[in-house]
């Protein structure tokens, strides 16, 4: 049975390889206008600038920068025009051109930065998004539900991960817990499953341990869709997908950083990159060590590497390799009141807890009509749990490695001028050879297929988009319980083996219009199935019942070139047999199992945000909130579902006077209740406690000094009102914390 579905595997990649390679060929058509061509760059640091906006003046005619700056625009006419590039945090620069008819132009720009590079904008009138090049590019429907962090933002805010960075995008909140998954992060309520991770594009199955270690200094942006209608990055999309890019060099850069905090906490980076030729490469090195609170079982000790090498020939052929790894140990931090016991008194810990993954990325474009880009990846997780007994002190050691591999191709194939098609595929392959956190000591072994087609269309002014995914598990090998059987004894379940899961299908459809003035309106909607997570047990110890979801998107969007943009953004989302904690949980073999059950719930909101940079010539401003009202079927009636909070606020300024600057970010996150952690008996169930209802103010000082080697010496305070609040039940914030840091850049 092996031996056939490796074949099946076989011919599957090779098909995929094939019929790319047959529409690389083929297609092929001539271009009778003329292009301007060229790229833009940060003046100071001479990096290319992605996401930067490039218009005609006067036309309708635009285009974008890409991850290497580069733009290109065809002009069908000739004349006397001017060019406009605007980034916000950038001085927007114009350019007079001549342009003759069949001719090609190149014409590059460097952008002086004015205090903070935020968001990127969306150009009016006629965009050229060049999906061609960028297959994996996602529909412009989802620009308004689509935040980009970029690594000079994620610096300013101080933010030294990933779930720091993300912290204050629209509707994103935080659960905080000191347990296996020490973080998790969700938009707009949207849990279980939470949002997915990739990592430049490789999708990441078993991901949620890594993003609070993975170090902030090796990244280059991180690109969060909020919404649920992705289809090119990630699998089950139908919460949000978290796409973090690490960081590429075009000139020779080397900085260094090292900070000192509360509860011994130490932090030091290095990191370098450059370019050599048609070679660029990127470099990092990092350390952090952390007491953690007295008492609170939660030290940390972790070092972290980065590593890639970029080959670029020539503009048709890019291949790119990345590693990453993480080696180091970590407590599981204990629980206070009124979090159980167990949680208050289990000393467990991972040694070592270890991470490596690598991509190698290949892009060949042999014509403007045409591209293949083929991602490969493979990742090995090895934590071992360290289970100390408070009374015997026994110590207990149990291995939850696991490693998953893939491939992903996407071709993309311009059908016309205004049409543009893009498929591919997926496989995935993920083991677990002794389980994974409650299931450990039963195998895990999945094999999944995906394949999803997306036309894209352009009418003038208005882009429409349409698109499908396929996708379907293959069970070689898995024991957390016995799906058609009894799963009360785990001791004594009866593995799956050679079985197929349904068939996942998921939809979606979008549009766009881009209204004079610098209005677009933006309208997207996905719907599909979400399965449980494999090893997920009901409240009757079966496998609860498949979700179905449908989710609709309405935003407008203003946009001041070099000053700012505002957006309002309307959301719906209906979930048939919703899968969510029940709250309850069943001890088994020393192990505690949360029972989930279904329900129907459904969730309206409204979103806003806007962005100012430049005020009053020294500051950027951001603001945005998220309003919800969640809903939940109680016996037939559906009612306030409690369990999530109704507003999410986010707010900041980042100013900068001759060489001091400062920063100060706040958060607020209504009440919601949760019954999670909370000792639950037949005699006495567990009781909903009191989560949220904060406001969070953090504040940096930063001094830069200017010589051979840029330095700046920065001080952070966090939770300036040490006030005590919690995301989970009996997992506080640890209060104010002080940090000082030195940055040297050269």
């Amino acid at each position: 049975m092996t031996t056939k579905i490796s074949l099946i595997k076989s011919k599957h990649l090779i098909y995929i390889i094939f019929i790319s390679a047959c529409f690389n060929i083929i297609a092929q058509t001539s271009c009778l206008s003329s292009e301007i061509v060229g790229t833009v760059r940060d003046a100071e640091t001479h990096k290319p600038l992605s996401n930067a906006n490039i218009v005609i003046l006067d036309t309708e005619l635009g285009s974008f920068s890409d991850l290497n700056g580069s733009f290109k625009i065809n002009v069908p006419y000739k004349g006397n025009f001017t060019l406009l590039v605007t980034m916000i945090g950038y001085k927007p620069s114009k350019k007079n051109i001549v342009i003759n008819q069949n001719e090609i132009q190149t014409i590059n720009f460097e952008l002086k930065p004015t205090v903070l590079q935020l968001s990127p904008v969306t150009v009016t009138g006629k965009r050229d998004r060049d999906v061609v090049s960028e297959p994996r590019k996602e529909s412009p429907a989802l620009d308004i539900v689509t935040s980009i962090i970029t690594h000079r933002e994620i610096k300013r805010q101080g933010a030294k991960t990933i779930v720091d960075a993300v912290k204050y995008i629209p509707g994103a909140m935080i659960e905080t817990r000191g347990r296996k998954v020490k973080q998790f992060v969700s938009f707009r309520g949207q849990q279980y499953p939470y949002p997915d991770y990739a990592v430049n594009g490789a999708w990441q199955r078993e991901f949620y341990e890594t993003p609070y270690f993975f170090s902030s200094n090796d990244i280059e942006k991180i690109e969060v869709i909020r919404s649920s209608a992705a289809l090119l990055t990630g699998l089950s999309g139908l919460a949000g997908v978290i796409n973090i890019v690490t960081k590429q060099y075009e000139n020779p850069e080397t900085s260094r950083e090292i900070e000192y905090g509360s509860f011994g906490t130490f932090r030091t980076h290095i990191s370098h990159g450059g370019k050599f030729g048609k070679m660029s490469y990127a470099s990092g090195i990092g350390f952090r060590h952390t007491d953690g609170p007295l008492n609170k079982n939660a030290a940390e000790r972790l070092a972290n590497f980065y590593g890639s090498l970029t080959w670029n020939p020539n503009e048709k052929f890019t291949m790119r390799l990345d590693l990453f790894h993480l080696d180091g140990k970590r407590e599981l931090a204990l629980a206070e009141e009124p979090a159980a016991i167990r949680f208050q008194t289990e000393l467990w810990s991972f040694s070592p807890f270890r991470t490596t993954l690598t991509n190698l990325k290949i892009r060949f474009q042999p014509t403007k009509n045409t591209a293949t880009d083929i991602l490969l990846y493979y990742t090995h997780r090895d934590p071992t749990l360290i289970d100390e007994d408070d009374n015997s002190h026994e110590i207990i050691k149990t291995s939850e490695r696991d490693y998953e591999s893939g491939v992903n191709i996407i071709q993309s194939l311009a059908l016309s001028e205004d049409n543009v098609l893009r498929f591919g595929g997926l496989i995935n392959r993920w083991i677990a050879p002794d389980g994974k956190r409650f299931y450990v000591g039963k195998r895990c072994d999945l094999s999944t297929y995906s394949a999803v087609v997306v036309d894209e269309h352009r009418f003038n002014r208005l882009r429409l988009d349409a698109g499908l995914r396929w996708q379907k598990t293959y069970i070689d090998d898995y024991g957390a319980f016995n799906i058609n059987g009894s799963a009360k004894l785990f001791n004594k379940v009866t593995s799956i083996k050679d079985e197929w899961e349904p068939s996942l299908f998921q939809g979606s459809l979008g549009m766009v219009y881009y209204f004079p003035m610098n209005y677009s309106l933006h309208i997207n909607s996905s719907a599909g199935e979400i399965h449980p997570r494999r090893g997920s047990l009901g409240l009757n110890l079966q496998e609860p019942k498949h979700e179905q979801r449908i989710k609709i998107d309405v935003g407008l969007k203003k946009m001041w070139f070099g000053i700012g943009q505002i957006s309002v953004t309307g959301f719906l989302l209906n979930q048939k047999n919703a899968i969510v904690l029940s709250g309850q949980t069943h001890d088994s073999e020393n192990r505690t199992l949360e029972l989930y059950l279904n329900r129907n719930q459904d969730q309206f909101g409204l979103e806003f945000e806007t962005k100012v940079t430049g005020l009053f010539d020294f500051a950027d401003t951001f603001i945005n909130f998220a309003a919800m009202s969640s809903r939940i079927e109680v016996e037939g009636k559906m009612q306030r579902n409690r369990e999530l909070p109704q507003i999410i606020g986010n707010c900041g300024i980042y100013g900068q006077y001759h060489n001091f600057d400062f920063t100060l970010l706040g958060q607020y996150l209504s009440s919601f209740e949760s019954t999670r952690f909370v000792a639950s008996t037949k005699e006495k169930p567990a009781q909903p406690q009191p989560l949220g209802d904060f406001v969070a103010i953090d504040l940096t000082l930063g001094m830069s000094i200017q010589k051979k080697i840029n330095t700046r010496v920065y001080f952070e305070i966090h939770n300036i009102t040490n006030q005590k609040f919690s995301t989970v039940v009996g997992y506080p914030d640890f209060g104010r914390r002080f940090t000082v840091g030195l940055r040297q850049e050269f």
